[in-house]
């Protein structure tokens, strides 16, 4: 998988099984899912969070890894790398701030950090006070959220949108070419699988 050089739009899903989550990202065709670029599993329950994405559900090309630098932490930080090990870059979850609203921050070598937050900040508390309802983790979250990437400025330059449904489908956008589509498909997957649903 290489970076795309302009603009560039994915479809990320998830599958739920047993004892593992699977993730397919897919480059975009006509506004639906068109060949697939990157498949993974997750480890439910692993110690320290690890994910190599692969070309083929067959798993026999990897094309990224991404694994965190420190087991078991929320605030840990995710390196990403290409197949022969060289860094693409970083993406790390900012605790503090995430306590009312999940935040994010991309940072790749030559470009300024990408704050990556969700859109809705009403949404964010409402999702964090369902979650004080008991048994309500067991229910799927009734509303959608979103996040956007943005650059010091406030400028959007990349967008991940969660689309309606009971699996977990999302739209990933990368409208600045200077964000490397490959770490912003390491943060999608890395948005759902570390994610407190």
């Amino acid at each position: 998988m290489t970076a795309p050089a302009a603009a560039s739009r994915f479809h990320v899903q998830q599958k739920i099984s047993p004892f593992q989550n699977q993730y397919r990202v897919f480059g975009d065709v006509g506004g639906e899912p068109g060949p697939l670029i990157a498949f993974a599993k997750q480890k439910r329950m692993a110690f320290k969070e690890q994910f190599t994405l692969y070309g083929d559900e067959a798993s026999t090309r990897p094309v990224l890894t991404i694994a965190a630098d420190r087991r078991i932490d929320i605030r840990s930080t995710m390196t990403v790398r290409d197949p022969a090990g060289a860094v693409i870059g970083q993406l790390r979850k900012k605790g503090a701030a995430s306590l009312l609203r999940s935040t994010w921050e991309l940072e790749q070598p030559g470009v300024p950090p990408v704050l990556v937050q969700e859109r809705n900040p009403v949404i964010a508390v409402l999702r964090r006070l369902w979650d004080l309802v008991p048994y309500a983790s067991s229910i799927p979250v009734p509303w959608v959220f979103h996040f956007d990437g943005t650059e010091p400025s406030g400028r959007v330059l990349l967008t991940h949108t969660r689309l309606w449904g009971i699996r977990d489908r999302y739209v990933l956008e990368v409208h600045d070419p200077a964000v490397d589509a490959r770490l912003a498909i390491a943060l999608a997957i890395c948005l759902d699988a570390m994610q407190k649903r």
